[in-house]
């Protein structure tokens, strides 16, 4: 939340962030009747634990999934069901669900990592994860979700999307995103969850200020070795 709130109250990057609150049960009934999706996830978490997805099939009816489980049960008790998952010591959020592009038929999002090693932002890594299932309630590499190079991506996408305009847009709101919160925060480097729904709209889905480059040097060599030069420069500083 501290990192979504600045870009919440932006007046022009708000538009790119989904509804998002802290979970309680007010939030999850309005929510609920304003998203038919909307993802419930710590506040502080890594690698998608803890993450869980509530769909409202109809008006009476919801599907919680976590994990690799689903369960069905009323939406009146969405929130009692949500108690026996949840953590009782942890905060959590509850954000509007996005419908992502999909690639053959999966869900995928973007990973956009931004370094700042001397005094701007370079962009040194941009990669689509797509999920595993066409279920998946996340699409971590942690959860089986594979890196694939986001050209091959864009040119697989499922849905007739202008291709070079969304991909600009990508880049140009991960820019604005990653200003707004260097302003606010001590940051050298940050990797963006970005997301592109159906219909080619771009969307911040959240920041990690760890990010995992784990795996990725055999994805783009070129890309990853970008990467470790602008680490050694903040390094040295």
């Amino acid at each position: 939340m501290k990192k979504s709130s600045p870009l919440m109250d932006d007046p022009i990057i708000s538009r790119y962030i989904p509804k998002t609150d802290w979970f309680h049960t007010s939030s999850l009934r309005r929510m609920l009747r304003a998203y038919s999706t909307v993802y419930i996830k710590p506040d502080i978490g890594r690698r998608g634990n803890g993450i869980v997805r509530v769909t409202r099939r109809n008006r009476s009816e919801s599907e919680i999934s976590y994990n690799d489980k689903t369960i069905r049960c009323s939406t009146d008790d969405v929130h009692y069901e949500l108690q026996k998952i949840l953590n009782p010591n942890k905060k959590y959020l509850i954000q509007q669900g996005i419908n992502l592009a999909t690639y053959h038929g999966r869900p995928f999002d973007v990973r956009v990592v931004l370094q700042k090693p001397l005094r701007r932002w370079h962009l040194s890594w941009v990669s689509a994860k797509v999920a595993p299932r066409r279920s998946s309630v996340v699409t971590n590499i942690a959860k089986g979700a594979k890196d694939i190079r986001i050209n091959r991506t864009l040119k697989g996408i499922d849905q007739p999307l202008n291709r070079l305009e969304v991909m600009r847009e990508l880049i140009d709101v991960s820019y604005q995103i990653v200003q707004i919160l260097g302003s606010r925060f001590p940051l050298k480097i940050i990797g963006l969850d970005m997301g592109i729904d159906k219909k080619g709209r771009v969307w911040f889905i959240e920041a990690n200020t760890r990010p995992d480059f784990k795996g990725l040097g055999s994805l783009d060599l070129k890309q990853y070795r970008r990467y470790l030069e602008a680490k050694k420069l903040t390094a040295r500083r």
